[in-house]
């Protein structure tokens, strides 16, 4: 038994890029809609309620997108009122939907994906096409995370220091300043001492003998193999036009045709390959333990 976490690094990896890449190319309202509930869905599966404020952020986007894009973008042909003179068009308001509803979809994709690619997962993936590269993009988000943490602990000790005054904006703007300072010094030191460290055990003398190797096994071939020809035939049916959606000057669908339908359950499935593997798991870990 293994969760979608632990299967191999770059099937998950051509995955996740398949179905956000698709995303961010793609402006078929159902299609993204599509994309942002099994995006919701599977971060669920994997945070379970935490991570409240970011729900709230992401799901907000469609209707703050909605609401400002028509004060900029006057096309449509359906005015709802004018403001200052300007109209404010049924379609722009709907673009602007759309366009927030992409977003959230891409964002919730690129969460997961920061979850599940560890350091380790990274340097797996670029080890053979540039072992330093590979080194340094896996420090580097490993280094996010440190940073925000020692931040966090600079904060809350110049804090318990009283070095703020609440509601003060100068003295927020001064501590900020010298949370920034402590932290930039505190990351170049943190830097010379991994250099040394590296130095010390050798790293670039040799080719690197000792990392976590993660094994091909047959449902990480079956990821792999599904996402690439979920992926194939929805990316034939975007290039083929079968989900050209036009907006202006008014709001015309894509023709619901039999391939229409063909490419949106394709995409369907490809979405919600993740969700299946967890689901399936998770049935799978409860009938076992019934059986004990």
């Amino acid at each position: 038994m293994r969760s979608y976490s632990e299967m191999n690094p770059a099937a998950v990896t051509v995955h996740l890029m398949l179905t956000a890449c698709i995303t961010i190319f793609c402006m078929e309202p159902f299609l993204l809609g599509i994309s942002l509930l099994c995006a919701i869905a599977f971060f669920i599966m994997q945070n379970g309620r935490k991570h409240a404020a970011f729900h709230i952020g992401a799901i907000g986007m469609p209707t703050l997108f909605a609401l400002l894009n028509p004060l900029w973008n006057q096309h449509g042909t359906t005015v709802l009122f004018f403001i200052n003179q300007r109209a404010y068009t049924a379609e722009a308001l709907f673009y602007g939907a759309v366009t927030g509803i992409r977003l959230a979809a891409v964002l919730y994709w690129f969460r997961s994906f920061s979850q599940l690619m560890t350091s380790e997962k990274l340097f797996y993936l670029f080890r053979f096409l540039s072992p330093k590269l590979a080194l340094i993009f896996s420090m580097a988000v490993r280094n996010l995370t440190l940073f925000r943490q020692q931040m966090q602990r600079i904060r809350t000790a110049q804090r318990g220091l009283g070095l703020y005054r609440e509601g003060h904006l100068i003295d927020d703007l001064r501590g900020g300043l010298r949370v920034f300072s402590i932290l930039l010094t505190w990351a170049l030191e943190n830097g010379i001492i991994t250099a040394n460290s590296m130095a010390a055990r050798g790293y670039g003398i040799g080719k690197r003998s000792s990392f976590t190797f993660f094994r091909w096994r047959r449902g990480d071939i079956l990821l792999l193999t599904a996402s690439l020809l979920l992926g194939a035939a929805v990316a034939a049916g975007i290039a083929a036009g079968r989900l050209d959606w036009q907006f202006y000057p008014i709001c015309t669908p894509a023709a619901h045709s039999p391939a229409y339908f063909a490419v949106l359950t394709a995409y369907f499935l490809l979405a919600l390959l993740p969700v299946i593997h967890e689901y399936k798991e998770a049935m799978m870990w409860k009938r076992l333990r019934q059986d004990i």
